[in-house]
């Protein structure tokens, strides 16, 4: 199956987390595409365009990244899961983008999608200097 990666933010967040993918990966694999929702318009304009698209390609794998679960983006991407090929993750960032475009090649099945979930949070964390290590700078 085909992949289609749509990354979906609020203001520039999607474009800037494509670029940034691009200069550590060089060139994505998949068709990807991003959609930045801007002042004056509403994110029903992307759904109604991307259910189209959707419809027309059933047999494209369309992974879609937003920024956050409940908001705007999100609820209106959110009625697209209905299609089986489609996939939605919330709260994206790099290493969920990363794991998608290089650890998991395949279909998004239940395996891999934990992978894409575990991942994405694996570089969460509180990064803090100990007394110990202070010395070594």
């Amino acid at each position: 199956m085909k992949r289609k990666v749509i990354l979906a933010s609020h203001g520039g967040l999607a474009p800037g987390l494509l670029d940034t993918a691009q200069m550590i990966l060089g060139r994505i694999e998949y068709n990807t595409e991003v959609y930045s929702l801007q002042p004056g318009h509403h994110p029903d304009e992307f759904a109604i365009q991307l259910r189209a698209e959707i419809e027309k390609e059933p047999d494209v794998e369309h992974v879609i990244l937003c920024d956050l679960l409940g908001a705007s983006v999100f609820s209106a991407l959110y009625p697209l899961t209905a299609y089986q090929n489609v996939r939605l993750f919330t709260g994206m960032n790099l290493n969920m983008l990363l794991s998608i475009c290089v650890d998991c090649p395949g279909p998004l099945d239940e395996e891999a999608v934990k992978k894409v979930k575990d991942s994405s949070c694996a570089g969460i964390q509180l990064a803090k200097i100990v007394e110990s290590e202070q010395e070594d700078f």
